[in-house]
């Protein structure tokens, strides 16, 4: 999986994760210079930003723009291992009830 590269840190000065664990998300920003092309409504950007959630709190690290392609690809497989999980978890279910169904119908 993915991963950002080793030297990008976050405003608190850690590593960013190595995993895509959140979404990769798109921002435009305005700088607030009066005679900027943003003060007529032209914002910067666009800057790619990782959220997540921490400890209940929502967190976000800037990705480089060279990075951004990856981060997706990342975030896209994880989506994809996520989904056929759930996929195999529903199906154990399923099973574990036919068996359960079974017993009772053999046990009286």
């Amino acid at each position: 999986m993915l991963v950002l590269n080793k030297g990008a840190r976050n405003k608190a000065g850690n590593s960013l994760p190595k995993i895509v664990i959140g979404a990769v998300c798109a921002q435009w920003k305005r700088c607030g210079k009066p005679n900027c092309k943003c003060a007529r409504g032209e914002l910067h950007g666009a800057y790619y930003y990782l959220f997540w959630q921490e400890g209940g709190r929502q967190r976000k690290a800037y990705i480089r723009r060279e990075d951004e392609a990856a981060a997706r690809a990342a975030y896209e497989e994880r989506k994809r291992m996520r989904a056929s999980l759930r996929v195999e978890r529903a199906l154990g279910r399923n099973q574990w009830r036919a068996l359960i169904d079974q017993y009772r119908s053999l046990t009286g």
